[in-house]
């Protein structure tokens, strides 16, 4: 299963690499290492894969 996942920041458009430990479920705020603005991480899992969705966490959606 992938811990390493490529997301695209919602505020600046950085491509920036994020770690997810595997327990993890659910959704989680997390910092932009380049703007340092907050995303909302979603963890998907399907099957036996996992995947990230990355969003706004400023309520600006």
């Amino acid at each position: 299963m992938e811990d390493q996942f490529l997301v695209t920041c919602p505020y600046c458009g950085e491509e920036v690499e994020i770690y997810v430990e595997p327990d993890v479920r659910g959704t989680f705020v997390q910092d932009c290492e380049v703007c340092c603005n907050p995303w909302r991480v979603r963890v998907v899992r399907e099957g036996g894969e996992r995947s990230v969705e990355v969003g706004r966490a400023d309520g600006s959606e």
